[in-house]
């Protein structure tokens, strides 16, 4: 699977059949959070059936926040990695009003929201994790 950019549309190839990819290409389940651009929804991919975390991000909060730069380079980050500890990108697309990433979903949440939760871990539960540094990204939330 991958994305093709045009001016116009966006496409998708699956399968080598090619298709538009629109917020209409997903059925939208519910909201899983909520963040300063607008909310990440549980979707399914109606072509495949597959589950995905949906972020939906209104253009006009990212232009009052002063952001574009910043989401730019989370969407071109994601579009680069690829890995199996890492939250990865699928797709990306737009429409008039809003900005949508298509990513993993992580059931049970990401390791963010356990740590805001608990700020101490037992030896069980942090056996669970499993930390990756790629030459030093980091994020500012």
């Amino acid at each position: 699977m991958g994305v093709k950019n045009s001016k116009k549309t966006k496409i998708i190839a699956i399968n080598q059949d090619i298709y538009p990819l629109s917020s209409n290409s997903f059925e939208f389940k519910y909201v899983i959070g909520k963040g300063g651009f607008g909310k990440v929804w549980k979707v399914i991919f109606k072509k495949t059936g597959q589950l995905y975390a949906l972020k939906q991000m209104s253009k006009a909060k990212i232009i009052d926040k002063k952001s574009e730069r910043s989401i730019k380079y989370e969407r071109d980050l994601l579009e680069k990695i690829n890995h199996p500890f890492i939250v990865n990108m699928h797709y990306a697309f737009q429409d008039y009003e809003n900005l949508y990433l298509v990513m993993d979903l992580l059931n049970g949440g990401d390791l963010r929201y356990h740590l805001s939760r608990n700020k101490n871990f037992t030896e069980e539960q942090t056996s669970k994790y499993k930390y990756i540094n790629i030459k030093k990204i980091f994020f500012k939330f």
